[in-house]
């Protein structure tokens, strides 16, 4: 019956672990909602601007220049390294809120796999009956 208990304190203490990430999980995507928002409103104004300043420009000259094709060069690059940096800064901010990968939960159900099984082989016959439902059913 011990084993039981500790089954029952593995499965509230992974309850609250998986509970306690889910509410910062949910903070932490409030805050990125905010940022977000923030981001987008500034970036909507500076769009205006660039429409307006490229409106006067004329644009098929502009794109035949080498130093503009270098720099959409340059800006394809920066986009490409500020992508991998915020990929980076996602996998640091899942890490920091204390959550498994998925590598990490496949190998705790392995784990929980094999002490299911070492539990069923230690239990008694008359224990380990079982209904469909899963509820336990003693034997007289």
């Amino acid at each position: 019956m011990a084993a039981n208990g500790k089954s029952r304190n593995l499965e509230s203490f992974v309850k609250q672990q998986l509970e306690g990430a889910q509410k910062r999980f949910g903070d932490l995507e409030q805050e990125a909602g905010k940022v977000f928002r923030t981001l987008k409103a500034r970036s909507k104004g500076q769009a205006r601007e660039v429409e307006k300043l490229l409106g006067q420009i004329n644009s098929d000259a502009l794109l035949e220049n080498p130093k503009v094709k270098e720099f959409g060069r340059k800006a394809t690059q920066v986009s490409t390294d500020l992508r991998k940096r915020l990929d980076g800064l996602q996998t640091k901010a899942v890490e920091a809120v204390g959550v498994a990968s998925q590598a990490q939960v496949k190998e705790l159900n392995r784990e929980l796999s094999r002490l299911s099984k070492k539990l069923d082989q230690l239990l008694p016959a008359s224990v380990k009956k079982v209904t469909s439902r899963g509820s336990r059913v003693s034997a007289s």
